[in-house]
């Protein structure tokens, strides 16, 4: 893996380690939400400071070149993110059209229940 690649590598999830860490400073991220981001980028930073690991990995498995496993590892894992993040709005769009629902039904059992008086 290139030089380039490595620090390429190193200094994104430095970055994304900081801006993680500064959202949830200002409250703008759960924490558990940003468990995933930090080990992400730690998982960034190991294979960035130790490209060794990845090139014995990616020989064992038959990738002609580090940077094409690198790739395809980050590529995999943001398209699993993605589902998970598709499961949990599905949810809680769920949520919300039980929650509407019974909403209107709250009110129209309030609007009845004053026409009667």
């Amino acid at each position: 893996m290139s030089i380039f690649i490595r620090i390429l590598l190193v200094v994104g999830a430095i970055v994304l380690l900081a801006f993680m860490l500064r959202k949830i400073r200002l409250a703008k991220l759960k924490i558990e939400y940003t468990v995933f981001w930090i080990g992400f980028s730690c998982i960034l930073v190991v294979m960035g400071v130790f490209p060794q690991i990845m090139s014995a990995i990616s020989k064992f498995l038959g990738f002609k070149s580090t940077v094409n496993m690198v790739y395809l590892i980050v590529i995999f894992v943001l398209i699993v993110k993605l589902f998970y993040n598709t499961i949990q709005i599905s949810a809680l769009e769920n949520k919300v059209d039980s929650l509407a629902q019974q909403i209107a039904i709250d009110r129209k059992i309030d609007a009845e229940g004053k026409k009667g008086e």
